[in-house]
């Protein structure tokens, strides 16, 4: 989106909230992080969110709604996660763990991975592992909903200063 664009956003916000102050910072601001997105989308999200809220929405509501509106309601339920583990269970088995987990939508093979296939399809208590499987999948479902209303450039910001951290702590253990 360019600048010009978020000038008309915020034009439509100042109409709504005609107290409102637009200054060239908040400009900026506003284009540094929704500059990524599509004009279109975040007019929508704007326009949506002023049809569900009587207050001026902040960035985060913005991003928030672009997500919303992008994203088919975030994946899968919990109940249709795990019921799309077992299909996979009784249909690849313990032997094709590759083909299951390809068969499997990206946050549940995502779980499913960090839970171990052969666990799943080992156990002798599946209630424990059915809850086990839950939980941990809203936990990945809830991160990655975070990541998604981040912008790409502080994505990359936020993982080139979590990479010096990660350094600077090897470096200290090997002191």
């Amino acid at each position: 989106m360019k600048k010009v664009e978020i000038v008309k956003l915020l034009a439509i916000l100042n109409t709504a909230f005609p107290n409102m102050q637009i200054s060239d910072a908040t400009v900026s601001l506003w284009y540094e992080l929704l500059g990524d997105i599509d004009f279109i989308i975040a007019q929508a999200a704007i326009k949506k969110l002023l049809l569900e809220s009587p207050y001026p929405p902040a960035i985060a509501d913005v991003r928030k709604q672009i997500t919303e509106i992008m994203a088919p309601k975030n994946g899968l339920e919990p109940a249709q996660a795990w019921g799309e583990v077992i299909s996979a269970v009784q249909h690849f088995g313990f032997y094709r763990e590759e083909e299951a987990i390809k068969s499997l939508n990206p946050t549940v093979a995502k779980v499913v991975k960090y839970m171990s296939w052969r666990e799943i399809c080992l156990s002798e208590e599946p209630g424990v592992v059915r809850g086990q499987f839950l939980k941990m999948y809203e936990q990945v479902r809830k991160r990655e909903q975070q990541d998604a209303l981040l912008p790409e450039n502080l994505k990359s910001i936020i993982a080139k200063i979590a990479e010096r951290h990660d350094l600077k702590m090897i470096e200290g253990g090997k002191e």
